[in-house]
């Protein structure tokens, strides 16, 4: 009897991998790798980020100049003014004007030295939308003839006798007639008449004003005053923000200019209002002609 010993196979297995040397240059190309992508992510990441800063820099500033450059536009004549000034640690550069709301030709005014008289005859006339105008007891409105200068505009309204003065009403008749009559708060006389018998319906006056906090506010909604109040003082509800990020103060550069009516031209105001942020800078400065005359 044989006794059969199993044979045993023995496989051999050949066990790969990598050197340290391969493994450190691995980690060497991932790490550049790495870098360079995140470069360029930080790269595109910040130019849309100076793109999106400048074109929010320039639509902010491109709403305030133009809503300014048409207000001034349509200002009644001379009645623009400016001042600088500082409250406590903040310092102030601001431009007041009257808005028109409408105008038209009178027929007749007490002039002195005629008779006081609190009616005014006009000729039918319309608001630039087209509307008729009209003004209730509650209307803050007023008329001026002939205003030559600031303090034709400002002063004291109190008296009797002037350019400027509040309405009190002015109702269209039924039927419509080709004239109508204002009823103004007082028995007043103008100082002066128009060459052209022009007459002018404003609204109360209206600054903008630059702070040194980069800031620039408009003000409604307040009295008038002979000396330019510095800011105004109207209900906070009256104050709007117009814009951001003004150094004009911070770099002692004058916002507003005025240069006075002259028998060549009409009043001009310049404007340059100096913006940045994250080192982006834009300059507007332009020229606004006051298009109406006394």
């Amino acid at each position: 009897m044989h006794n059969t010993i199993p044979s045993v196979s023995i496989t051999s297995y050949s066990h790969q991998g990598f050197t340290l040397v391969e493994l450190v240059m691995v980690i060497v190309l991932l790490g550049i790798a790495a870098t360079g992508v995140t470069s360029f992510i930080g790269l595109a990441t910040q130019s849309y980020i100076n793109i999106t800063d400048r074109d929010e820099l320039l639509a902010n500033a491109r709403f305030s100049v133009e809503r300014l450059n048409r207000e001034i536009r349509n200002a009644l004549p001379n009645s623009v003014r400016i001042a600088s000034g500082s409250v406590g640690s903040v310092d102030f550069q601001c431009i007041e004007f009257v808005p028109i709301k409408a105008s038209t030709t009178y027929t007749d005014i007490p002039v002195a030295p005629e008779s006081l008289s609190n009616v005014v005859k006009v000729i039918q006339f319309e608001r630039e939308d087209g509307s008729f105008y009209q003004c209730d007891a509650d209307c803050e409105d007023s008329v001026v003839v002939y205003p030559l200068n600031n303090s034709d505009v400002y002063d004291d309204q109190s008296d009797d006798t002037g350019k400027v003065f509040g309405i009190n009403s002015l109702i269209l008749p039924v039927p419509m007639t080709s004239e109508l009559n204002i009823t103004l708060d007082d028995a007043v006389v103008f100082d002066n008449e128009s060459p052209t018998n022009r007459l002018y319906i404003v609204d109360k006056p209206v600054s903008y004003c630059l702070r040194s906090d980069q800031t620039m506010s408009r003000y409604q909604q307040y009295a008038f005053s002979s000396a330019q109040a510095i800011p105004p003082s109207p209900a906070a509800q009256y104050i709007s923000l117009m814009a951001n990020d003004l150094i004009n103060i911070e770099n002692n550069e004058a916002a507003f200019t005025v240069l006075a009516a002259t028998l060549q031209r009409n009043a001009l105001v310049q404007i340059k209002l100096h913006f940045s942020r994250n080192e982006e800078d834009f300059v507007f400065n332009n020229e606004v002609h006051v298009s109406n005359v006394p």
